[in-house]
């Protein structure tokens, strides 16, 4: 079997971080799907294919990653270049999958967990409002989320506060307002309702600091990206100082620079995004990386459809995973993009069985942009 082209297609739907989604098309009729982050990734994707993907076994999954890091990471990986791989990765994992009839779960070495639990992120598209609906009434968002089954909600009341002094400073006003809805939820439902908070790395450590103080007491699962991923020991004086678990390793791309955090001491929770890091086959290894320092893993799930397969059968086939991040308002497009069971249900992200990823795109979706290399 071998590569016979590469195709790149950008969909045209009004979202604010597009997504691009890449094809391996085979000698054998096989097609592999992956995906990744913006339009930036495009030309890295065509110029790895030119390179490396044509005419190459696409089951040599880990030889050709390891071709394409060496080569990339020579001027620096962590951009568009691990991104592109990542794509790569999963579509390659796709077509092993399909020539095997299993599911890429089984080639992973089975399923650990029949499902995992997932949480809302609180976004926006289309007629779901979340993202404006836990401003202004968090407590029947709630409600509505533990109807369809969903025990965990996610969302950022502390970014709208960062303009004003670049995140170096907060006042206590601005604190009471961001911990309100918290507190409305919690007098409401008790601990039924899980609570992530996102900080999206945008507070410098004394500002993260009193956020930390803030939430002591309120029943809080984990407060995430509280300071930039890269200062490691500003996370570990942090952790010091917090009765919250901290989450965090999004956009620390790759083992390589989550190790460090985890070596200081500095997270309870590992965070990972299988489109951006280096795909299923780096999701792996940074699940047992985490594992060796008894830290669960979360994924990452604001990105796309294949992003949220992809990280069903990471998830369910390594033994710290803890849960799955979904965004419910974008789960409104995905049928319009691609084609397949199911995977999430009652608040629970289970063991894909269908044959690859288990998704296919559509013929009839919008397309911005599309692109081949042969």
């Amino acid at each position: 079997m071998r590569i016979t082209a590469i195709e790149t297609i950008v969909p045209d739907l009004p979202l604010s971080r597009p997504f691009t989604f890449v094809q391996v098309h085979t000698d054998h009729g096989v097609t592999g799907l992956g995906q990744t982050v913006d339009v930036r990734t495009v030309d890295v994707i065509h110029d790895l294919a030119g390179q490396f993907l044509i005419g190459a076994d696409p089951r040599q999954v880990t030889a050709l990653w390891h071709r394409m890091f060496d080569y990339v990471a020579y001027h620096g990986y962590a951009g568009a270049e691990i991104r592109a791989i990542s794509a790569f990765d999963i579509a390659l994992w796709d077509i092993v999958g399909q020539s095997a009839n299993l599911p890429i779960v089984a080639l992973l070495g089975g399923a650990v967990h029949e499902s995992v639990p997932v949480y809302n992120t609180c976004g926006s598209f289309g007629e779901v409002s979340d993202g404006d609906r836990v401003r202004d009434d968090p407590v029947g968002l709630a409600e509505e989320l533990l109807a369809q089954g969903v025990t965990g909600m996610k969302w950022s009341p502390f970014d709208r506060y960062v303009a004003e002094s670049h995140g170096q400073y907060i006042t206590p006003g601005q604190i009471a307002e961001g911990i309100a809805g918290i507190g409305k939820i919690a007098a409401a439902l008790g601990t039924r309702m899980e609570i992530m908070i996102d900080a999206h790395g945008l507070w410098s450590p004394g500002c993260a600091a009193q956020i930390v103080r803030a939430l002591d007491g309120l029943p809080v699962r984990w407060l995430e990206d509280p300071i930039s991923s890269d200062n490691a020991p500003e996370w570990a004086r942090l952790r010091e100082k917090s009765t919250v678990p901290l989450a965090g390793g999004e956009r620390l791309l790759t083992r390589h620079q989550l190790h460090r955090l985890l070596q200081v001491g500095g997270v309870d929770v590992v965070i990972s995004d299988v489109t951006w890091s280096g795909g299923i086959t780096e999701a792996r290894r940074t699940a047992d990386l985490a594992d060796m320092y008894g830290v669960p893993l979360a994924t990452h799930g604001n990105s796309g459809p294949v992003n949220l397969w992809a990280a069903a059968h990471v998830l369910t086939s390594v033994r710290n995973a803890c849960s799955a991040e979904t965004v419910r308002a974008h789960h409104g497009y995905y049928p319009q993009v691609v084609d397949g069971p199911s995977i999430v249900e009652r608040g629970r992200l289970g063991t894909p069985t269908a044959p690859g990823l288990g998704i296919r795109l559509r013929d009839d979706f919008p397309v911005r942009q599309r692109r081949e290399t042969r």
